[in-house]
């Protein structure tokens, strides 16, 4: 009876949101993104950007995400993974997308061409690669449409036990919600999941994260809470969903897909840019994520007043023909993941 009640609740949130993500579409698409004007390194460790409206950003370094350009040459993951902001061009493709569909296709029509996995009910509605799924889920959860503990993820309470007992079962009995909320089974999960070689999709989220995960006591946690740290809870939450993703049913998918909908459809245009640093070149880089990949909006190098023009071009083709590189080994590792997906 309880997990009817769930899956019913998640049919109709979920054909309110359609309705909301609807009527949302043409406020949506007046926004305009602004551009970068002018992008510096200063002296003091700090990334400058003016914006085209005059509007000011700096970055310290030791803040900002530090990608591996070696990851592209020695492939240790599936996919080539960097949190960074939307180009508004993906966020109009992703709510036209939604604006085609027909609001009266019933539920269940849905279900019977879908996988029941997260991944395979999102797949069709975000467009794009793994890299976009991850970046709508950690956007999502920066700003708190997701909740890891919403009523619609705690588990009902019974008594049942499977005859005989499963290892399902044993991993995931103390969890009160369908993830594991707390830290000490999410971290217990992650290391049953390394120890046994099951990490799976978790390979796709930067180390920094997991680390994050990993060191963060269940006190500290809370305290992130209290403090508003969403940047932090987003990365931690992150790791707990994808551990926890297999284990969700379909009013939990259904939920968790209607609410990264709804942040894409609120998505912000005038957020502060994304900056990575490539620590080999010397360079920070504001970057975006469009239908196709990353891309790169500007380059700038902390040691650009020693270099010739020739230099800063060639390191920066070079900076560029990483990031192509990134984008057709995505492109290529998600043409596999499909393949696979629908031969099940």
């Amino acid at each position: 009876m309880c997990r009817s009640y769930l899956f019913l609740s998640g049919m109709v949130y979920k054909s309110i949101i359609s309705v909301i993500l609807f009527i949302g579409l043409p406020l949506f698409s007046q926004q305009q993104q602004v551009m970068i004007k002018q992008m510096t390194w200063g002296p003091d460790y700090q990334v400058y950007l003016q914006m085209a409206n005059d509007s000011t950003y700096k970055y310290h370094i030791d803040e900002l995400f530090h990608a591996n350009a070696e990851e592209v040459f020695n492939r240790k993951t599936e996919f080539v993974y960097y949190p960074v902001n939307f180009d508004l061009s993906y966020i109009d493709s992703l709510l036209n997308r939604a604006s085609q569909q027909e609001l009266t296709v019933t539920l269940r029509k849905e279900l019977q061409i879908r996988k029941l996995t997260l991944w395979g009910s999102m797949k069709e509605s975000i467009d794009g690669g793994w890299v976009h799924f991850i970046n709508c889920l950690l956007y999502a959860l920066e700003n708190r449409q997701i909740e890891i503990t919403a009523p619609l993820l705690k588990r009902p309470e019974t008594n049942w036990k499977p005859n005989p007992v499963t290892e399902t079962y044993k991993r995931t009995r103390k969890w009160r919600y369908y993830l594991p909320v707390e830290q000490k089974y999410a971290q217990k999960e992650y290391r049953i999941r390394k120890e046994k070689d099951q990490l799976g999709d978790l390979k796709s989220i930067p180390q920094g994260y997991i680390d994050l995960m990993l060191k963060t006591s269940e006190g500290k946690y809370k305290q992130l809470i209290k403090n508003r740290e969403y940047s932090k809870l987003a990365r931690i939450d992150l790791v707990k969903l994808i551990l926890g993703s297999s284990y969700l049913g379909e009013a939990q998918i259904d939920y968790i897909k209607s609410r990264v909908m709804l942040a894409v459809a609120n998505y912000n245009a005038n957020r502060m840019p994304s900056v990575l640093i490539f620590d080999e070149y010397n360079a920070a880089v504001a970057m975006t994520l469009n239908d196709k990949g990353y891309c790169a909006n500007k380059v700038v190098f902390s040691d650009e007043d020693k270099l010739t023009v020739e230099e800063i071009d060639q390191r920066t083709s070079i900076i560029r023909g990483i990031i192509a590189l990134i984008n057709e080994a995505n492109r290529k590792s998600f043409q596999n993941r499909l393949n696979t997906f629908y031969k099940q």
